[in-house]
């Protein structure tokens, strides 16, 4: 079998890359993006690098996903590259990757025979946790989203369903929570530079209080479900949520300082609006991707621990054992 991982660079796209390499039904991966693979992660791919291409290209230009696409022909694609930080501020370049790329992606997909593909959706298509209680969002509920990365998003599950129907092709979104790791960058920064910055001994803190709740998925478990809805050659349902229970930045602490007992991490007092309870869905269930595919996100502190490692796989330094 094999694979294309669009932005492939990123953080969900490495860990889709590392996870497909590791599975021995795969033959061939290849990673297209606009900037190459980080010199740390070849490192951690050496072993696998017979089965593993780069190719440059730009996710806003069709004609390179197709140039990739016939270099190296695959079974099947997912669509890792999105901007987020830059939907507020950089409005046309945003609309450029998190829209037209994804058609670019699907169109691409479709023009080279490529009948599978996985793409990311995200948790911000519901709104705010406080339009459906204190219970857990599921797949089916009624979507508010209120902003142009959420509505991209809304509108690549909408693009999708339509290559579903008109051209008999297999999709599958992803809505993921709260994403991160080492290396991750979204407009909730603190998530990844925590263990990241614990990990090679430098201190951490931040403004707010660290009490507000969020549901959390580390880039490995992306990895893992995308891994295996590519290798599926269709999914009972169009799109699945991926995140874990709620947790705060301060149960992320107590995390990090068990394997890193000495790392400076502090507080602020400052509160979010409305305590943190209005915003993302912090409740989220995972009971569609445990039925359909037996997955589940893995604990948190495996997760802390591969992140804590990847930082200082990057620093030159040896892991710490769980």
């Amino acid at each position: 079998m094999k694979f294309l991982v669009i932005g492939g660079s990123g953080l969900f796209g490495r860990k889709t890359i590392l996870h497909l390499l590791q599975d021995k039904d795969v033959t061939s991966v290849v990673s297209m993006d606009l900037a190459p693979p980080k010199d740390w992660f070849m490192k951690e791919i050496d072993s696998y690098k017979d089965r593993f291409h780069f190719v440059r290209g730009d996710v806003s230009q069709l004609e390179d996903i197709m140039n990739a696409l016939k270099l190296y022909p695959v079974d099947g694609l997912v669509n890792w590259a999105f901007l987020m930080r830059e939907a507020n501020t950089m409005p046309r370049l945003a609309t450029k990757v998190n829209a037209l790329g994804m058609c670019n992606a699907f169109e691409a997909a479709r023009l080279m025979g490529v009948n599978r593909v996985v793409y990311a959706s995200s948790e911000t298509v519901y709104g705010p946790q406080d339009k459906y209680g204190d219970r857990e969002v599921v797949e089916d509920d009624q979507l508010y989203p209120s902003h142009s990365y959420a509505v991209c998003k809304r509108f690549a599950e909408i693009l999708a369903d339509q290559y579903s129907t008109i051209y008999g092709m297999k999709f599958t979104g992803v809505r993921p929570t709260i994403g991160y790791g080492h290396g991750g960058v979204s407009p909730a920064q603190y998530w990844s530079d925590m263990p990241s910055f614990a990990a090679v001994g430098k201190p951490f803190s931040m403004e707010m209080d660290g009490n507000a709740l969020s549901s959390l998925v580390c880039a490995d478990d992306l990895g893992i479900l995308t891994t295996i809805l590519l290798k599926a050659p269709s999914s009972p349902h169009p799109v699945y949520n991926v995140g874990g229970p709620p947790k705060s930045a301060r149960d992320l602490a107590e995390v990090v300082k068990k394997y890193i007992p000495d790392a400076r991490i502090e507080f602020g007092t400052r509160q979010p609006p409305g305590g943190g309870r209005g915003g993302l869905p912090w409740k989220v269930s995972m009971a569609r991707s445990i039925a359909d595919f037996a997955f589940d996100c893995m604990p948190i502190e495996k997760a802390v621990l591969i992140h804590i490692n990847d930082a200082r796989t990057e620093a030159g330094l040896p892991p710490i054992k769980g």
